[in-house]
C-alpha cells in the first residue's frame, strides 16, 4: 500500500510504499501516483526561484516541500492543492493500495474568505 501525507500548513506531499496494484514495471496505479508527484515536482521546478522546491527521493518514496516566499505561496498551494485533489481521487477509487490523509489548514477557511 502506498501511504500519502498531504500537509497543507507546511506545504509538502509526502508518499511512502508501494501500491501493489500490478506487477513491477505494469502497475497502473503505481503509475497515476507517479506522474501527479512527478508533475509537482516539474511545476515547482520551473519555479525555483519562487517556491525554493525540497525534494527527496528513494526507492518506494518521494517527498515535495515548497518553501516560498509570502507573496508566492499562493502559487504552491494551488499547485499542491491540485496535486492533492488528484491522489485523493485515486484513494477513494482504489483504498486497497492508496491511503492518503491531509493535515494542517482546514480547506474551508480559504473558500470563506
Amino acid at each position: 500500500m502506498t501511504r500519502v501525507r498531504y500537509d497543507r500548513a507546511a506545504l509538502r506531499l509526502e508518499m511512502e510504499g508501494h501500491a501493489g496494484a500490478g506487477a513491477y514495471g505494469a502497475d497502473t496505479v503505481c503509475a497515476a501516483l507517479s506522474i501527479l508527484m512527478m508533475a509537482l515536482e516539474r511545476r515547482m521546478e520551473e519555479r525555483a526561484e519562487k517556491t525554493l522546491p525540497v525534494i527527496r527521493r528513494g526507492a518506494g518514496s518521494f517527498m515535495l516541500e515548497c518553501r516560498p516566499e509570502a507573496e508566492d505561496e499562493a502559487l504552491c498551494r494551488e499547485s499542491f492543492d491540485t496535486v492533492a485533489a488528484g491522489l485523493a481521487l485515486l484513494a477513494e477509487n482504489r483504498a486497497d493500495c492508496v491511503c492518503f490523509r491531509m493535515e494542517g489548514e482546514d480547506l474551508e477557511e480559504e473558500d470563506e474568505g
